[in-house]
């Protein structure tokens, strides 16, 4: 960067564009304002185009000015071609092109896309013909704009001229448009494939292919994509979509191989979020007796697309109903029957309806249970909609679970989590068999494998498509279209797999940029510059090692049995992999450091990427290569061992509809890029002799995947997020940058820069620049391919450092790419000039030569116009002598005919009189000789009839009697077989029953035998230890009785002796109060408070007689098992405790707040000392003891021991009920 870096430079910058660094938008355009110097460096006032006015440091990492002249308006279509390389031109270029809907843009072969939220005319699919017309070559004319056409055009070409497999990669984050561009790159695939093919047939079959590829991406995004809070059309599983062509280049079909399929999102989502479309399209778009047989309501009647506070996106501009049409059409199209899809609406409205059930707690044993409503929706889902012969089976799924031990079923019932936990785990079943039943139909329907040699009907329901003639796929274009990298706010376990893969496919692509390139380089002979490039091997390393990673920790937390295990699985997990990979204290990074623009960019261990943070915390962070990502571990073992029990599915497995069966007969989940048979729901696998998991199927199939694509050419569709907003015209420069040094764009420019982007072959760069150099003669025939390639260089004047010629290519810089352009265009140019000229001369001689011959055509002409009029003279004068001929000889002939005429009616009459004479004599002698014949012929039948009558009935007598004498013969010998086989069966029986009644007796001997030793050794001892234990259990029991009672006794004497001390005690301070006050005053007292009370009558009779006839209180104690009333009050007073309580209460409060109230009985004197005062005071005032209460009188001891004897303790032993089981043995 060049800022200025002494103070006679710094003039220099004021007043100039430069970029610096925004806080929030990151690299911007303005103007330097002023300079100063400080005591940290020199800082620089600079002025955006809004108006606002920063200070900044005058450093490279916040200050940038381009030294070319014109960089700020050049937005060229190939990245490579800008002339300097900084974060803050890049940044500046895509934002301008998105801001002018160019969202397209090369580095190089790869393409990358900023989603623009919006349609693009310019980018219609109307336009694809501009890049369907050069499918004769791989290059495009320059003058084509960037698109993701060009990838898969590519990939086309060099497919058919190669028989070579190729990839095509769309990355990205969730939200960049990696599905619309795939969609676009099928289409353009079709369509190619539409141009090459010749035959009418094939074009035909062609387009009903084209037709149904395209219809599958609309039912794989209804039953396999939701909203996100990124993206309302979030793919939320992945897909290899395999386009297979012949060698033609024709396509023979597609295979969609899904992988990850979120199963959890079917029933649950998070807030701002949806379900997957189908659910929200079958509410909305049904009709009528759709809705009666399912039992629709609208969608807030759904809990389940409740759940994210999210029913409609009109707003959005999507329409549930009108995408339920055209679902429903494209599923028709596909070929599903409407018995098929009838099974597909009844399958998603029993996800939907068993979400609305609320399970109750019965009290009994806090296990789950049903209420009738709920019963009732759960026995209409499982008799009406899944068909099932037992409706009662499958409400017993909800709250139960069946265990088989041996040969025995135990059934436990299960407590409302438990409960709402398998009912999720059977609709997340159901639903992951519907979307791999229609994945299977789709391939069913477009795989050309399947249809060779068969019919275009086929008893699958599936409308296969007419085979071709003598034609097999030879290659294929795989379009991957991968879940984007998702950093939500609160992650889960399909979050981690999600980013494991965009990390695997993250490292695939530095592996083929930057290391593979390097090799190449070097194989060619031309050293590299080696690029600094982000290595994420060691997060690989951490994620999926095979032996000491998070995966392999996963694994080995989710064997613990959840259900007979006290700990929590996901704390082992979240344990184990914080022993393993940093067992000391470790912060988690702050939100400062979580971008990946002010991250280190080399770390040395796998450990280095793993955080922990608070230990109080159950969470961990991983450091991905697009940001930090906080992972809670709630679930995460859980969604491992994601499957449905063995008895919830042999329920389902029972249904009578012979499609339901069908559904469930698929293979039980997909996940990688096979079936594979030891997926989630499957008991047992052979990776780790148990269940197989989630994340070990994922990494398996995420390793096959990779294995595909580095098998094939790989070309990839970077996919850039311009804003988290979702609407049109937004840009936000800092999420931009980011995602641009996450994926490795900045780095793959300086790489593709620094070393050499241009790498042609030796043949095609001499084929493209051979004009360069001057014509000689036997150029080509003395100079071999390389020579002539560095004679090219040295002709263009470039220099070594700007181009290298390495062993079958020529590597040219940017600089040589452009200086070879031009000259090539300017030659171009100036040979143009000349045939043009040459071209110009040979018009004019033509025209010239033209205008002679003109002239002689013109005089020969007009001597042809004369020689044919004589021509008609001559011809009319012998057509006139002609006719007349013809005339006389017509004449004649019909004289001649006339003539002839006569006399032939006179011959035909004589003719015809002999015929009837000659007739009629044929008949006189013709009778009599037929008459005889026939009596002839008579006579010979009737004797021939009665000889034939006469052989016959011979033959049928000899016939007669042969068949009885047989018969007899095959009687008798079947009577002998049957006695032969009656003996020999007998015999076997006997043999039979006789080894039987052996075996038997030696099989009784034996249990026999072995019930007297189990007896002898096991049973007899286990009784007598038994006995002797109920025996000491029984003494024990006895002696815990007496100590009881010796307790019980012990407390009774001490609570009396405690009622006497205080009887006792009472009695002396009321002697001394009554002295005190005098005993008329003192029963007048009694009076007056008795006047308060509420129920005077109520009082106790020695308390009444106490106030009648002033009878000694020491009678009107309370007794010791009363519970008498408060003191607090005046109406409460009773007796003299009370009294003295109540007396004592007032004066207490009289000197807290600072008066002394005069009573009635005595007029206090400040002077003199009051011994009436000092009796009032609470003993603990005037230093004397304060009575003990009977609660203090107790030993501590005591009390812990009887309140030990007097609870209830768990353990205690019910020896009736032991004794019962040891009389039973």
């Amino acid at each position: 960067m060049e800022v200025g870096s002494s103070d006679g430079m710094r003039p220099s910058l004021i007043g100039q564009m430069v970029f610096f660094f925004h806080p929030i938008r990151a690299w911007e355009l303005a103007v330097v304002a002023s300079m100063e110097e400080q005591h940290d460096g020199k800082m620089a006032t600079v002025r955006c185009k809004s108006g606002e006015t920063f200070s900044v440091p005058v450093t490279a990492d916040f200050l940038f000015l381009p030294t070319t002249p014109g960089v700020f308006d050049s937005f060229p279509d190939d990245l490579l071609e800008m002339p300097e390389l900084h974060d803050a031109l890049l940044l500046h270029v895509l934002r301008n092109r998105h801001a002018r809907d160019l969202t397209y843009m090369r580095i190089g072969e790869m393409v990358l896309s900023v989603n623009p939220f919006k349609v693009i005319a310019s980018q219609a699919d109307n336009c694809m013909g501009l890049y369907l017309d050069h499918l004769d070559t791989a290059k495009l004319p320059s003058g084509l704009p960037p698109h993701v056409w060009s990838v898969a055009h590519r990939a086309y070409v060099e497919m058919r001229a190669r028989q070579a497999n190729h990839s095509i990669i769309a990355s990205g984050e969730s939200g960049s448009g990696k599905t619309e561009a795939c969609k676009k790159m099928l289409k353009y695939l079709c369509a190619a494939s539409e141009r090459v093919a010749t035959d009418v047939a094939v074009s035909q079959r062609m387009q009903r292919i084209s037709e149904k590829v395209q219809m599958s991406s609309v039912v794989m995004e209804s039953f396999g994509n939701a909203k996100t809070v990124k993206n309302d059309n979030s793919s939320r599983f992945g897909k290899f979509m395999e386009v297979q062509f012949d060698a033609e280049g024709v396509m023979m079909g597609l295979r969609v191989t899904p992988f990850l399929l979120e199963r959890s999102r079917a029933v649950t989502c998070g807030a701002d979020e949806r379900v997957y479309h189908v659910f929200y399209q079958l509410v909305a778009g049904a009709d009528v007796a759709m809705r009666e047989r399912l039992r629709l309501g609208d969608a807030r009647s759904f809990v389940l697309l409740g759940k994210g506070g999210c029913l409609s996106l009109k707003n959005n501009g999507i329409d549930d109903a009108r995408d339920f049409q055209v679902l429903q059409a494209a599923l028709t199209s596909i070929g599903f029957s409407e018995e098929e899809q009838d099974t597909l609406w009844s399958i998603v409205g029993s996800i939907l309806h068993p979400q609305n059930i609320t399970f109750e707690m019965r009290r009994i044993d806090d296990s789950a249970l049903l209420s009738d409503g709920d019963a009732q929706t759960a026995a209409f889902v499982a008799g009406q909609l899944l068909l099932l012969p037992e409706p009662g089976a499958f409400v017993e799924c909800l709250t139960t679970s069946t265990v088989v031990v041996g040969r025995d079923c135990l059934t436990k019932k299960l407590s409302v989590q438990k409960a709402g936990d398998q009912r999720n785990s059977i609709c997340k079943f159901l639903y992951s068999k519907l979307f791999l039943f229609v994945i299977q139909k789709i391939n069913a329907a477009t795989l050309s494998s399947a249809d060779f040699g068969q019919s275009e009907s086929s008893p699958t329901g599936v409308d296969r498509l007419p085979p071709f003639s003598h034609r097999e796929p030879t290659t294929w274009i795989a379009l991957l279209d991968i879940f984007g990298f998702e950093d939500f706010q609160v992650n889960s376990l399909e979050q981690f797999c999600i980013n494991l893969a965009n990390e695997a496919l993250q490292r695939q692509y530095t592996e083929k940029m930057f290391l593979l390139d390097m090799e190449e380089m070097r194989a060619e002979g031309v050293e590299p510059k080696i690029t600094e490039f982000v290595d994420n091997q060691l997060c690989l390393v951490l994620l999926q090692g095979s032996k000491n990673s998070i995966i392999s920790h996963l694994d080995d937390a989710s064997l613990l049995d959840v259900e007979r295990s006290r700990t929590n699985p996901d704390f082992v997990f979240l344990n184990s992999i914080t022993s393993a990979f940093f067992p000391d204290y470790q912060s988690a990074p702050g939100k400062k450091t979580r971008s990946v623009l002010d991250r280190e960019k080399k770390m040395d261990n796998p450990s280095a990427y793993f955080y922990r943070g608070r230990l109080d915390d159950s969470s961990f962070t991983i450091r991905h290569y697009a940001g930090d990502v906080k992972y809670c571990i709630n679930g995460f073992v859980e969604k491992n061992n994601d499957y449905v029990k063995d008895s919830c599915a042999q329920t389902m497995h029972d249904t009578t509809s012979w499609v339901l069966r069908g559904i469930m007969g698929t293979k039980d989940e997909m996940v990688g890029l096979m079936s594979d048979k030891y997926s989630p729901g499957s008991p047992t696998s052979p990776l780790r002799g148990s269940r197989c998991t989630v994340v070990s199927n994922f990494r398996h199939s995420l390793r096959l995947l990779m294995e595909m694509l580095t098998s094939s050419v790989c070309n990839w569709v970077r996919c850039i997020r311009p804003h988290s907003r979702r609407q049109a015209g937004l840009f936000d420069g800092k999420l931009v940058l980011e995602q641009l040094v996450a994926t490795g764009v900045l780095s793959t420019l300086k790489q593709r820069q620094t070393n050499y982007p241009f790498r042609l072959k030796c043949k095609e760069f001499a084929d493209n620049y051979h004009i360069l150099l001057q014509p000689r003669k036997s150029l080509g025939t003395k100079m071999t391919v390389k020579a002539k390639c560095l004679a090219l260089l040295r002709a263009a004047g470039i220099r070594e450092k700007l181009a290298q010629l390495g062993t079958s290519r020529v590597f040219l810089s940017t600089d040589a790419h452009r200086i070879l352009e031009s000259r090539r265009v300017q030659i171009a140019k100036n040979m143009v000039t000349v045939v043009e000229r040459y071209v110009a001369a040979f018009v004019s001689r033509a025209y010239v030569r033209l205008m002679l011959v003109s002239r002689h055509t013109l005089k020969l002409q007009r001597i042809f116009r004369v020689h044919m009029r004589i021509r008609r003279c001559v011809s009319q004068y012998y057509g006139e002598l002609r006719r007349k001929r013809y005339e006389r000889f017509l004449e004649l002939t019909k004289l001649f005919l006339r003539a002839e005429t006569n006399s032939r009616v006179e011959l035909i009459k004589e003719r015809e009189s002999d015929v009837r004479t000659l007739w009629s004599e044929f008949r006189t002698r013709l009778v009599p000789l037929v008459e005889g014949v026939l009596r002839n012929v008579k006579a010979v039948e009737a004797k021939q009839r009665d000889s034939l009558i006469y052989q016959s009935f011979s033959c049928y007598v000899a016939f007669r009697d042969a068949f009885v004498r047989e018969a007899a013969v095959a009687l008798e010998r079947e009577k002998q077989r049957i006695a032969i086989k009656r003996e020999k069966d007998a015999s076997e029986r006997s043999e039979l029953l006789c080894t039987a009644l052996v075996a038997l007796q030696a099989v009784a001997a034996e249990e026999a035998s072995t019930f007297q030793q189990l007896h002898d050794n096991v049973i007899a001892p286990m009784v007598k230890r038994l006995k002797a234990k109920a025996r000491a259990i029984r003494r024990a029991k006895q002696w815990r009785d007496r100590r009881l009672q010796e307790l019980y006794d012990a407390r009774a004497s001490e609570l009396r002796r405690l009622a006497v001390v205080e009887a006792e005690e009472l009695r002396r301070e009321e002697e001394r109060w009554r002295r005190l006050v005098g005993e008329e005053e003192y029963l007048n007292e009694m009076r007056y408070f008795c006047s308060f009370s509420d129920d005077t009558y109520g009082a106790s009779p020695l308390f009444r007689a106490f106030l009648r006839d002033g009878v000694p209180s020491e009678v009107l104690h309370t007794p010791i098992d009363t519970s008498p009333r408060k003191s607090s009050s005046i109406g409460g007073v009773t007796s003299f405790r009370d009294y003295r309580n109540y007396r004592r209460d007032e004066f207490h409060r009289a000197r807290i707040n600072g008066t002394t109230p005069n009573y009635r009985p005595h007029k206090h004197r400040e002077e003199v000392s009051c011994e009436l005062c000092n009796f009032l005071l609470y003993p603990s005032r005037n230093n004397v003891a304060t009575r003990p209460s009977v609660e203090s009188l107790m030993e501590d001891t005591t009390r812990r021991r009887l309140d030990d004897e007097y609870g209830d303790s768990d353990d205690s032993f019910d020896e009736l009920h032991y004794e019962r089981k040891v009389s039973d043995l």
